[in-house]
């Protein structure tokens, strides 16, 4: 288990998967996590949860440190490791949305992947409307590398697929400057 200031990171339990489904149900979470329309996903999807959290080099269950509270999930999966590069997502409930806490959720995971696993990039991939997402990954220092013109027919509407990374020197550096 980790801690942050408020937050507590730890790992998956069986008991978890009721509180995933819910977080993958979320009419307002769902939309942001999958390309796939937005739908009841029912006890079967919890298979495909158990799935991505056996793939997770780095899996974390989300809690609200002052009260335990679920608040969501984390992973960094390292699919290759010769190349060093790690694909990080993250998915909180809307309730907690807006109040730093997924900023500080990614900044340990980041961090302590960067640390420990001996990385030499972090990737993701985020919808072109998830501007608070991509705000929080800009504001750690991932940078925009590349975007999938009008990849995703989502609510009525086309939405860019955007790629971003951080590379362990431009991580050190940001941790140099945050120490000095």
């Amino acid at each position: 288990m980790f801690t942050t200031e408020r937050l507590i990171l730890r790992s998956y339990v069986e008991s978890d998967l009721d509180d995933l489904l819910r977080l993958w149900e979320d009419p307002l979470v769902q939309p942001l996590v999958t390309s796939d329309s937005v739908t009841l996903l029912g006890p079967k999807f919890k298979e495909t949860i158990r799935a991505q959290i056996e793939r997770a080099t780095f899996g974390a269950i989300i809690a609200l440190k002052e009260t335990g509270e679920f608040m969501g999930q984390g992973a960094i999966t390292v699919l290759e490791p010769k190349n060093r590069d790690g694909t990080f997502g993250i998915c909180l409930l809307p309730k907690f949305w807006s109040n730093g806490y997924g900023t500080e959720a990614t900044k340990f995971m980041v961090d302590h992947s960067f640390k420990w696993f001996n990385l030499n990039r972090m990737s993701l991939a985020v919808f072109g409307n998830n501007a608070r997402a991509i705000a929080v990954y800009e504001k750690l220092g991932f940078v925009m590398e590349g975007r999938k013109r009008q990849a995703v027919w989502m609510d009525n509407r086309w939405e860019d697929l955007l790629t971003m990374g951080i590379l362990r020197d431009e991580w050190e550096r940001r941790c140099n400057e945050r120490q000095g």
